[in-house]
């Protein structure tokens, strides 16, 4: 994640992202907004060895702290939407989705905003590259420590902040794929609600079109 403060004229590129789509879903969202998205669950499930993985939403995290090792496991199950996306843009890349259609998105954060205003719930999101890697567990060091409540404390209010910070250390884990999908060059959103995991929602969002161009333009 990317937090700067530069005193100094600075831009950071988002890149141009390619949402590869059959014919008829890219027209139907350029005429009327709708675009469906996906979740964990769905990817898990999904029987196309290109668009399927079932370690999808896995988290499996290593963290080292002064007062010893944390290891956090476990599966997202929070209401999560994901749109994947390509840095790639190649007619071969396209056809390993068996697609034969797409469109750009040529403004990120702008469509990424767009999107959000539409979701019911909406907390908050993520964006951005994929990393690819044989082995899938997040290592990390922390300078501080993780602990349980002093006696005088509030258990339940501690409960709370420790599924706040496991929340926070498996971000990374949702952008971890196997390099078995690294030609994908994956670059994803992740939008997250207040609700439990569905498959997937439907969205009228005429406003995201205005950051897209349909392949053939």
């Amino acid at each position: 994640m990317i937090t700067t403060q530069f005193s100094r004229p600075w831009e950071i590129r988002t890149p141009s992202l390619v949402r590869y789509l059959d014919q008829e879903y890219v027209d139907q969202f350029f005429s009327d907004g709708v675009l469906r998205l996906s979740s964990f669950k769905s990817f898990r499930g999904h029987k196309d060895e290109q668009r399927g993985d079932q370690r999808e939403g896995h988290a499996n995290v290593h963290i080292e702290t002064p007062n010893g090792t944390h290891t956090i496991a476990g599966l997202n199950g929070q209401e999560a939407y994901v749109l994947c996306t390509s840095t790639v843009e190649s007619k071969t890349l396209e056809a390993s989705f068996e697609t034969a259609s797409g469109f750009r998105i040529t403004d990120s954060l702008r469509f990424a905003e767009a999107i959000s205003m539409k979701i019911p719930g909406f907390v908050g999101g993520m964006q951005g590259l994929c990393s690819y890697r044989d082995n899938l567990v997040v290592r990390k060091t922390l300078d501080y420590s993780v602990k349980p409540p002093d006696s005088n404390d509030d258990p339940e209010e501690w409960a709370k902040d420790c599924d706040r910070f496991a929340g926070i250390q498996i971000r990374d884990s949702l952008f971890l794929k196997h390099q078995s999908y690294s030609h994908q060059c994956e670059y994803r959103f992740i939008w997250f609600a207040i609700g439990e995991e569905t498959s997937h929602i439907d969205l009228n969002c005429p406003a995201a079109r205005k950051f897209c161009q349909k392949l053939s333009d």
